[in-house]
């Protein structure tokens, strides 16, 4: 199986490391996109010698940071597109586990659309299927283009997978850092949100919900997270 590893950097170096060596296996395949206001990255010698860093030539947001990996995931040919939270940590034995259990469902489900493991602070996203709905909506920032990618694959026919593989989620770490950051995300949060009930036609007291299939991985490693210490 031919794949790529994304994460996507902002802020809070030290949840980066933890992140980048509790996924050792995947380093040949990993490429960060340094989103930091300062290029912290430039300066981390020992992130680069074991992971790509891209430099993208203007800011992005979620969204496109997604869209520009599964791009690169499509001109490399790969068969999906492994996502990991800048402040998420994997277990020991996890992204062996992981690459494992996708590969069995490559084989077994002829229509997948995205694998979980602590919701998407780990998951895999099908390229194929990546290709038939298109890249996450641009009109979002940040929060809820999740939701709406996910729906996207729901309606149109994808399977949408929870494993119980042990990930570590630090979570919003970065808008936490970041004290303009988190008080743009206060404000934007409910228009966004408004957005995506009034994109889909849901009433403001309902939700987006579709069918998680639970598929056990059968791991009975560590159940704390992976990498140095």
């Amino acid at each position: 199986m031919n794949y790529l590893v994304g994460i996507g950097y902002k802020s809070r170096l030290d949840l980066l490391h933890r992140a980048v060596d509790s996924i050792e296996p995947y380093w040949p395949h990993t490429v960060i996109v340094d989103n930091s206001d300062g290029l912290d990255l430039r300066a981390e010698d020992s992130l680069s010698s074991k992971v790509t860093i891209f430099e993208p030539p203007v800011p992005l947001t979620f969204p496109q940071k997604i869209n520009y990996l599964l791009e690169a995931a499509k001109e490399r040919s790969c068969d999906a597109l492994i996502f990991m939270h800048a402040d998420a940590e994997a277990a020991h034995g996890v992204p062996e586990a992981f690459l494992k259990l996708i590969e069995e469902v490559r084989r077994e489900e002829e229509k997948w659309g995205a694998i979980f493991t602590n919701y998407d602070s780990l998951c895999a996203i099908n390229v194929e299927a990546a290709k038939a709905i298109g890249g996450h909506d641009t009109v979002f920032t940040m929060y809820f283009s999740d939701n709406d990618y996910y729906w996207r694959l729901h309606s149109a026919g994808y399977k949408m997978l929870q494993t119980d593989l042990p990930v570590i989620h630090h979570g919003s770490s970065s808008i936490k850092s970041d004290a303009y950051f988190e008080y743009i995300t206060s404000i934007t949060f409910p228009l966004y949100k408004s957005y995506l009930l009034d994109k889909w036609k849901i009433h403001q007291t309902e939700q987006l919900s579709y069918e998680l299939v639970f598929r056990p991985s059968g791991f009975t490693g560590n159940q704390h997270g992976g990498g140095t210490t």
